[in-house]
């Protein structure tokens, strides 16, 4: 039973066109609102782009924000298109449950495009084993149906959010009395969190160099990222008076928690 899923992952960012030119190069397509720009794959917003007037402070936040395509060879589509549009790519990565393309766009925000592999392949009697090797490039492109890339297929989704944390126990409390995630990996400096038996909804790691600051609002990087949970969790958790609920985890990242799915 599918108790979660995530929604879009909202960004500030100093200049809206060009990074919504940017993501639509990638494959979505652009709604324009009031206040922000969304960018859909399908007819599911994803992305959604604020502005801000503020520069970027070293702090915690986004990592990567995660794009699930539903099958190899639509990874295989997008990574042709990849190489034909000539887009910068920054790493390749068979993490045996997924195959992933990483990318950042031109504000630094981290992007990961994946598949994911079929669930008896990486999980052994509710163990989850998740590993980072080398991805078979060759092996994905060969798995491409078409050289003419039209956006991101049906079904293409937010699988993950990847966060930097300050206090990755605190994080993990945190989370769990929020949205019930429980830990799946660890990992160095990072953990893995998910509901249904998910390699991860959530992964949060202390990489970031420095002693980055808390998050603070209005600044570029991650704005607020979307969860919706099934209804009946939702009332488990947050009870019957509301729709949303609005949270901060331990890092002062802003998060809003949805009855219901998209």
């Amino acid at each position: 039973m599918k108790t979660i899923e995530l929604g879009a992952v909202h960004l500030n960012v100093t200049n809206v066109e060009q990074l919504t030119l940017y993501y639509e190069n990638l494959g979505f397509t652009r709604n324009e609102r009031e206040d922000a720009m969304e960018l859909l794959a399908g007819n599911i917003p994803l992305v959604v782009l604020h502005p801000t007037r503020q520069t970027r402070r070293h702090e915690v936040g986004l990592y990567h924000l995660a794009i699930r395509v539903p099958e190899r060879k639509d990874l295989g589509n997008f990574l042709y298109h990849l190489a034909a549009s000539r887009i910068p790519v920054t790493g390749f990565s068979d993490h045996h449950v997924s195959e992933a393309i990483y990318l950042t766009d031109p504000e630094g925000n981290g992007i990961e495009v994946y598949w994911d592999k079929p669930e008896n392949i990486w999980k052994n009697k509710n163990r989850i084993h998740m590993t980072t090797d080398t991805m078979d490039v060759d092996g994905v492109l060969e798995s491409r149906t078409t050289d003419s890339f039209s956006g991101f297929p049906e079904g293409t989704d937010m699988g993950h959010i990847h966060l930097h944390v300050k206090d990755l126990d605190a994080s993990d409390l945190h989370y769990n009395k929020t949205l019930g995630l429980e830990k799946t990996l660890d990992y160095p400096k990072a953990g893995f969190f998910s509901r249904d038996g998910y390699h991860h909804h959530i992964g949060m790691n202390m990489w970031l160099q420095g002693n980055p600051a808390m998050k603070q609002d209005g600044y570029p990087g991650i704005h607020h990222f979307s969860i919706h949970l099934d209804p009946s969790v939702f009332e488990e958790i947050y009870g019957q008076d509301t729709d949303m609920v609005e949270n901060r985890d331990p890092n002062n990242i802003l998060y809003k928690v949805y009855r219901g799915f998209l």
